[in-house]
């Protein structure tokens, strides 16, 4: 019973750490975050936000 019980535990440890890896390498997490913190502080500001 313990056995299962750490497996399964383990198995959605590993599910978690793959999703982090393909979100931050594939969905460009990083950038993702830091384009948004920039809208955020130029809307605090008051600062029209830059189009691309």
């Amino acid at each position: 019973m313990r056995s299962i019980i750490l497996g399964t535990l383990f198995f959605l440890f590993f599910a978690c750490f793959i999703a982090i890896v393909v979100e931050e390498l594939f969905l460009g997490g990083r950038r993702r975050r830091r384009l948004e913190k920039q809208l955020r502080q130029e809307r605090i500001s008051g600062q029209e936000p830059m189009k691309k």
